[in-house]
């Protein structure tokens, strides 16, 4: 018999929920006092029945989604906009190695910090407008990127954004991972990798589109397509994205998640009864009425398992102290450092830097723009795959096998950086042959690599091995170490690059190496099943 079913039938736990009864009708009070609030038009999206179910799981995911875009026109922007002539004429002087660093870098700072509190606005005010809030704040951030010229505003302005990004990625990956099927997970999840890629490949385009121009709009211009962006996600999030279920049922009851289920599971109640498939429909219904049942045992559970460990403190924080305790230790460890080492594979100090990376390979600015933009279309491309066949590879093949073949491009990438490699004033220098192509091929194919692989698994197995009630607060320990360790990466990037021609790819083979060896060791594989199930397998390895 599993852990959830013990934990319902156990006699030992009936005046527990007898009292967790009495809890639940205090709950249904406090939510019929906000009728009001539930029946306002803030809290009811459109739902667009005509779209088959799969299609509906789609355009909501593919909303939530921009907020990936959003970061990615950021990274594929910020680098070469640094490098610009505009940029510095408006700014009136030439950033060090160190103060470029750290401009970059100053969005994933406060990124870092506001994911940490993302698990509590997620739990707060719901996945919902956790996004929402965080989409304002972007716009307000590139707002202000986008109308002022002096540099220490510009960074204040990148802060701004920063908290709005963090929010953002950390509360969407919640939802997504909360309102897919399990046959769905991997590939919902992916939307956002999916998004970041395609943001990053625009950012570049627009940067090489506008360098041309003479005049501050030149490096303008792409903070005005994120602050357009970022309003126009708002609007959509309002109009169109539902609470996730999971949410709804612990804070507005089992009804309110399963009318949500329905709406964006079921096909179309009158379709289907012109169509003559009730067997079908009914069939669906039951299994929406099997989800709920694993939601309600698994909130059953949570709150038993609080109010037990309850001595004095409140909920919240006996929710963080949760996190590792025995039973939850080693998914917490596992998801904090996969999350971890996926900026230390090195990826974002090429995506950041990128023009100054391809600029040790080409003499010309507009070469190294367009080698920058061609990297873009790689991971939108290598992507794809990755969203088809994610729920089929399983987790922990693409996580081992993605790893080898990264760690190995890196250090034949190292290797012909020592031999080949010179350092003229100041600026790293590729010798003339074969060996400055092998180099572009190899980067090339490391992006593509990690697209296909860490870039997806490491969000998606990082939030799925959580359990519902801790998921949120799991999350924001995780992208506080992601963007934490994105910051130091980026801000050490400009003087390591220009330091050591190989260092810094012998260095990140490494860490991907190590990762790889960790993944093979502690990962449990987790496609195809449901986030309850995935919960009970952990429980069992831990026994």
């Amino acid at each position: 018999m599993s852990r959830t079913t013990s934990v319902l039938e156990s006699s030992a736990s009936a005046v527990e929920l007898q009292r967790l009864g009495r809890d639940d009708q205090s709950t249904t009070n406090q939510t019929h006092n906000k009728s009001l609030w539930r029946d306002s038009w803030l809290a009811r999206p459109i739902i667009i029945k005509a779209l088959p179910p799969q299609a509906r799981l789609i355009m909501i995911g593919a909303i939530v989604s921009i907020s990936g875009l959003l970061y990615g026109l950021d990274t594929g922007s910020i680098g070469p906009v640094t490098e610009m002539d505009q940029f510095y004429k408006t700014i009136g002087f030439i950033p060090s190695p160190a103060l470029h660093g750290f401009f970059v870098a100053s969005i994933l700072l406060s990124a870092s910090i506001s994911s940490l509190c993302s698990g509590f606005v997620a739990d707060k005010i719901s996945r919902r407008f956790g996004v929402f809030t965080g989409a304002v704040i972007f716009t307000i951030g590139a707002t202000i990127s986008a109308s002022c010229s002096a540099f220490p505003a510009l960074i204040v302005a990148r802060l701004i954004t920063g908290i709005g990004a963090g929010q953002m990625i950390a509360v969407a990956s919640i939802y997504l991972i909360e309102i897919a099927t399990s046959e769905t997970r991997g590939k919902l999840a992916c939307m956002i990798q999916f998004c970041i890629a395609i943001g990053i490949m625009t950012g570049y385009f627009i940067t090489y589109a506008t360098q041309r121009i003479s005049s501050s709009l030149s490096w303008r211009l792409p903070f005005i397509v994120q602050a357009s962006t970022s309003a126009l996600l708002a609007l959509l999030i309002i109009a169109f994205v539902p609470f996730s279920p999971r949410w709804q049922a612990q804070h507005h009851g089992e009804q309110a998640a399963l009318d949500t289920l329905r709406k964006i599971r079921l096909p179309d109640f009158e379709t289907t009864s012109r169509s003559g498939n009730e067997t079908l429909q009914s069939l669906q219904e039951s299994q929406l009425q099997k989800e709920i049942l694993e939601i309600r045992a698994a909130i059953t559970e949570a709150r038993i398992c609080r109010n037990s460990a309850r001595r004095g403190s409140s909920a919240g924080a006996s929710s963080y102290k949760e996190l590792f305790h025995r039973r939850y230790r080693k998914r917490t460890a596992l998801g904090i450092f996969l999350m971890s080492a996926q900026q230390l594979s090195g990826v974002d100090v090429v995506l950041y830097f990128a023009p100054v990376v391809f600029s040790s390979l080409f003499s010309s600015q507009t070469a190294s723009f367009l080698a920058s933009g061609v990297s873009g279309i790689i991971l939108v491309v290598s992507t794809i795959p990755a969203q088809i066949y994610v729920d089929r590879w399983g987790r922990k093949p693409m996580m081992v096998g993605g790893g080898i073949s990264m760690a190995a491009c890196f250090l034949i990438i190292g290797s012909l950086f020592a031999k080949f490699a010179s350092i003229e004033n100041n600026t790293v220098r590729l010798a003339q042959g074969p060996a400055r192509w092998v180099v572009v091929v190899l980067i090339y194919l490391f992006l593509a690599i990690f697209s296909m692989t860490w870039a997806v698994v490491c969000r998606i197995y990082a939030a799925e091995v959580m359990p519902t009630r801790l998921r949120s607060k799991a999350a924001a320990g995780q992208q506080l170490a992601n963007w934490t360790t994105n910051f130091v990466v980026a801000l050490t990037a400009p003087s390591f690059l220009r330091a050591t021609p190989s260092g810094p790819y012998f260095f990140f083979s490494a860490c991907i190496a190590f990762t790889t060896l960790i993944c093979f060791k502690f990962m449990i594989e987790t496609k195809g099943r449901s986030l309850e199930q995935i919960d009970n397998l952990f429980d069992q390895h831990n026994e």
